[in-house]
């Protein structure tokens, strides 16, 4: 790769800038960094964009429903979902240190900061929602979106929690609607024909659900017309510091190792950022986590959803993908597989009939895992480290895709030297230490 290194706009200095990952959170910020000037390019190991944990991605763009990802319960629930054969989470059997340390971390972070980092995510995501949605009115994309959402619970302790963090959110005017029964929820989604009893039931108008890997693929292809680099098969193997404020980047690939020596690098490789910091003394607070999705054809068109469904216990979403339904979510604290656990997918089965029994075949989807990073506290971990030149971007997994949206201009307006259109606080951090 030949070096571009100098471009002038607005007095700053602009350098050529490296992404390790092709996935949401790269694509999206290599955009945005080529649109701030940069001269951009992506490194993935994968053969195309959107391979790993945005092909897990639940599609949510939903600023209303979306909250960090802590599991104050865990310990509490982790032994009796061992014998659940519908389990909301999965935990491996056996004492695992590590894995407990960051489970009693994630505890404290609810018990101290939930609240405030609700409020956080819920600014970012909103931002994410506006400027996908700008995107692809910009562009025209092909869209897959669902308007609307439907956030049910099964049991009145989650009903009450989930009010009381609304009650804090009036500041966004997010519009919401309470539903008290059946026949409420048929109001707004008649296809909804459940028998399941349900404790309580809101409905976000303004939330959505979309095609994330469409998305991605989509804005690759734009990236591309505005001069970003997409490099794949191509294993990012080491990240040094040199002299002078550049950094070096071993690559292997099928055709031999190489290095580039560039201004900048930003890792959004999820947990394979680990390996690549740790060298430089840096460390991340993540856990690797399991998601599982289900894709199943439409066979009943009135039977089937409009509108997106977010079941709050299992933290599955119910999406309507063209002539598909996707089922998607759950939690697995598990080794990584290709095939989803067989107890994850009687639970996103139970989901899918417990709620649209008629409208496909679920018996017969399409079931799949992935793999994404998680922070104790449930929140994306975006920006420095020690080493200036060197960013981060990752722990989206568990928000849909617009934080990751959103994210991805933050940063890019942060190395831009640029001031960000929303209040950053709590959503970018100065440094990684280690």
């Amino acid at each position: 790769m030949e070096l571009v290194t100098i471009i002038v706009t607005h007095n700053k200095t602009l350098k050529q800038i490296a992404i390790v990952g092709g996935g949401l959170s790269g694509v999206t910020t290599a955009y945005f960094l080529a649109r701030a000037g940069f001269e951009v390019a992506v490194l993935e190991r994968r053969a195309n964009v959107a391979e790993e944990a945005t092909f897990g991605n639940s599609g949510l763009l939903a600023p209303s429903v979306v909250q960090p990802l802590v599991l104050p319960a865990i310990t509490r629930t982790a032994f009796s979902n061992l014998f659940k054969n519908e389990p909301p989470i999965l935990v491996k059997s056996g004492f695992n240190p590590s894995r407990w340390r960051w489970v009693r971390k994630s505890r404290r972070e609810y018990q101290d900061y939930f609240s405030l980092n609700k409020q956080r995510l819920t600014r970012l995501s909103a931002y994410g929602q506006m400027l996908a949605q700008h995107l692809q009115e910009q562009y025209a994309l092909e869209e897959e979106n669902s308007q609307g959402l439907l956030h049910l619970f099964r049991n009145q302790a989650d009903a009450e929690r989930c009010a009381a963090i609304e009650n804090s959110l009036k500041q966004f005017e997010l519009p919401r609607q309470q539903l008290k029964g059946q026949n409420a929820i048929r109001e707004v989604e008649p296809a909804f024909q459940s028998a399941t009893p349900i404790a309580g039931a809101m409905y976000y108008p303004k939330d959505a659900a979309g095609n994330c890997v469409l998305f991605v693929k989509q804005l690759r292809a734009i990236a591309q017309s505005i001069g970003v680099q997409f490099h794949f098969s191509q294993s990012v193997k080491a990240v040094r510091p040199e002299l002078g404020g550049r950094v070096s980047i071993d690559v292997g690939a099928a055709d031999g190792d190489s290095t580039l020596t560039v201004d900048g690098v930003v890792l959004a490789a999820g947990m394979q950022n680990l390996p690549l910091l740790k060298p430089l003394g840096l460390s991340l607070p993540l856990c690797p986590v399991q998601s599982y999705n289900a894709m199943a054809a439409v066979k009943n068109l009135d039977e089937a959803p409009n509108t997106t469904l977010f079941d709050e216990t299992y933290k599955v979403a119910i999406a309507r993908v063209g002539n598909r339904i996707r089922v998607s979510g759950l939690l697995g604290f598990l080794p990584r597989t290709e095939l989803p656990h067989p107890k994850a997918i009687a639970s996103l089965l139970k989901v899918a009939n417990d709620y649209y029994p008629n409208a496909a075949n679920f018996n017969t989807a399409n079931f799949w895992s992935s793999t994404f990073a998680l922070q104790p506290n449930g929140m994306p971990l975006v920006g420095g480290t020690t080493h200036g030149n060197i960013y981060v971007n990752t722990g989206h997994g568990a928000h849909g895709w617009a934080a990751a949206v959103g994210a991805g201009k933050l940063l890019a307006d942060a190395m831009a030297g640029r001031e960000t259109e929303i209040d950053s606080d709590g959503l970018l951090i100065s440094s990684v230490a280690g």
